[in-house]
């Protein structure tokens, strides 16, 4: 066989394998809920579990607007230039076609951030008579006393007033928090309690619900939230733990704890502090009676935890603040 006969082989080998490398990357999979509607997924990456995907929509609170909406699933690495820079998934409406982009894996935080974006599509799929779009549903409308907190420009349509008073991102969330719980990403609001939640899995699965008797959501000044911080101080037994919950919603986010301890009987003093996303430790540090700070960046997105744990035999005064912020 000549050499140019032997190139034109390896070539013609080398295309076909790459065009079935794309055709095994991309592929249209379609399950069904429990009532046998279709969820449809565009799967643009790797080792994929659909089946996870699909258990986490079909057992959230949802009706035939499930079939309306494509789950795309592509490589992580790949969000930031589908979805945007700080985004960690998106929900799109071009045209009559609905898509939600997601990234591949398998964790709780993914599983919320999941549900937030069908949370939007949702939203754009139910209406809430003269109000305009996006606006939740009637029943969770009127509940969060949204009317009210537009009125004094607590929240908007848009994103003016920040990601965080968007009326749409607050039902998203709302609608991903009554699922999973957890660590609750709109902090100038308090997380929807067991009545808005059961109202709302009500009005979701077609049962006529009033609105909860409790009172509107406070109307709070404007004002930007980020970073957010939280401290916290108090007496840590020996062997103790003290532990702070969080969620980061998207890449790209700065995770700052400080804490510091003292002894009570002048005895010894002694903690850890340490960093968990998604069950994986992210990093530890020892402290004791001088302050120390343990600052991580380029985290998110995922579910994380801040903990403060007692290495001695007695009682401590503790102080810790977590610091959440996008990497600057």
């Amino acid at each position: 066989m000549s050499v140019l006969r032997r190139g034109l082989v390896l070539l013609a080998v080398l295309v076909t394998a790459l065009a079935s490398a794309l055709a095994a990357r991309a592929e249209i999979v379609v399950k069904q809920d429990s009532s046998g509607r279709a969820i449809t997924f565009d799967v643009l990456a790797a080792a994929v579990d659909v089946d996870w995907y699909a258990a986490i929509l079909s057992s959230a609170a949802h009706g035939a607007e499930i079939a309306n909406v494509t789950i795309r699933i592509v490589p992580a690495e790949e969000i930031a230039g589908r979805c945007g820079t700080d985004a960690a998934a998106c929900f799109e409406q071009r045209r009559g076609v609905r898509t939600i982009t997601i990234p591949a894996g398998k964790s709780n935080g993914l599983a919320a951030i999941l549900l937030h974006e069908y949370g939007h599509h949702l939203d754009s799929s139910w209406a809430v008579d003269g109000v305009p779009e996006l606006n939740g549903t009637p029943v969770w409308w009127a509940a969060r006393g949204m009317a009210a907190l537009l009125q004094s420009r607590s929240v908007a349509f848009d994103y003016s007033l920040g990601w965080e008073r968007s009326i749409a991102e607050v039902f998203a969330e709302d609608y991903a928090f009554v699922h999973t719980g957890g660590f609750y990403s709109i902090p100038w609001l308090a997380p929807p309690d067991d009545a808005l939640k059961t109202a709302l899995l009500a009005e979701l699965g077609g049962i006529a619900a009033a609105p909860p008797l409790v009172p509107p959501a406070p109307i709070v000044p404007v004002a930007d939230p980020r970073p957010v911080v939280v401290s916290r101080s108090g007496t840590l037994a020996a062997g103790a733990r003290r532990t702070i919950p969080f969620r980061l919603i998207g890449p790209g986010r700065r995770v700052t704890v400080t804490a510091a301890v003292s002894s009570l009987r002048r005895s010894r003093t002694g903690a850890r502090i340490e960093v968990v996303c998604d069950n994986a430790i992210v990093q530890r540090m020892n402290v004791g009676r001088q302050v120390r700070t343990l600052d991580l960046a380029g985290l998110g997105p995922a579910t994380c935890q801040a903990s403060l744990l007692s290495t001695t035999r007695s009682r401590q005064h503790y102080s810790v603040q977590l610091r959440l912020a996008l990497d600057a």
